[in-house]
């Protein structure tokens, strides 16, 4: 399910719109085969074959989004410059949720929040603002604080009762300690106990305890090269209790913070909307 958002420049003639879907055939093939790259280069090509101005603009920022799918952050933000410098004031509105998504595939969360408040100032629809609000909501959040994501949904339009109790239940527990996870994994299994991997405390416990039989067993009958062996293995398996018990509390921490800024962000997601390029359109996706 979509919905298509907002377009930019107005309405152009019919037979401009025909003609523009032509050349950006080769490009929007290239993006449905996921080839963003290859897209991107396409798009840089039309927009160098038009003067600055609108159309320009709108190729540029196609192949700015087009890196942005190809995860390249730097290379994309150089084109939205160069969309901006086409015609300045035409795309504030997809640039700035542009250089948000990019500022937070980054991990740039000041930089994030900054756009994704930009843009709700650039905007009407209370769609749109709501939108702009939770991913402001979710990059302070991930910046570790709570009461900048309360204050970026304390005005915001919309449903945001899952999103604010998302924040509050996230501020109101605590991270797990690796330090403590590293030294409960000392017995074999516990350290992922303290982090909830119970599948994984379970194969730490019953390994490192046939190893241990294992070895018993070589000792009592003189087999001291299976033995040595055995105890190799015995002690990389309870090494990997003692890290394990690290990496699981790490892993913890992370999918805490992952579920509460997924249910922040909700189930929308803009993307483009290519059936008028060069105008720049943006849709929600459910």
């Amino acid at each position: 399910m979509n919905k298509t958002l907002w377009s930019f420049w107005g309405l152009f003639a019919a037979v401009g719109s025909v003609w523009a879907a032509e050349p950006a055939q080769l490009a929007l093939e290239l993006d449905a085969e996921g080839q963003h790259e290859a897209a991107a280069v396409e798009f840089r090509r039309l927009a160098l074959a038009e003067p600055a101005g609108p159309n320009a603009a709108g190729w540029w920022w196609l192949a700015g989004q087009e890196y942005a799918q190809a995860e390249k952050w730097e290379r994309s933000g150089r084109l939205l410059d160069r969309a901006e410098d086409a015609a300045p004031g035409a795309l504030a509105a997809p640039t700035a949720w542009r250089r948000a998504e990019n500022a937070l595939q980054e991990k740039d969360w000041t930089s994030a929040t900054f756009h994704f408040d930009s843009l709700r100032l650039k905007v009407a629809s209370d769609d749109l603002r709501e939108f702009a609000a939770r991913g402001s909501a979710a990059a302070n959040l991930r910046a570790g604080d709570a009461a900048g994501a309360r204050q970026a949904l304390a005005d915001a339009p919309g449903d945001l009762a899952a999103a604010r109790a998302a924040i509050d239940g996230y501020a109101s527990r605590r991270d797990k300690k690796p330090w403590v996870g590293g030294l409960l994994g000392l017995v074999p299994g516990l350290g992922y106990v303290y982090s909830g991997e119970y599948a994984n405390a379970a194969r730490s416990l019953i390994l490192n305890g046939l190893f241990m039989w294992g070895m018993a067993e070589t000792a009592d009958d003189d087999l001291w090269g299976a033995f040595a062996v055995l105890t190799f293995a015995e002690f990389t398996w309870y090494s990997g209790s003692i890290y394990g018990g690290i990496d699981a509390a790490h892993r913890h921490n992370v999918r805490r913070l992952d579920g509460a800024v997924a249910e922040i962000r909700g189930e929308r997601r803009l993307q483009p909307d290519f059936s008028a390029v060069p105008i720049v359109a943006l849709k929600f996706e459910f």
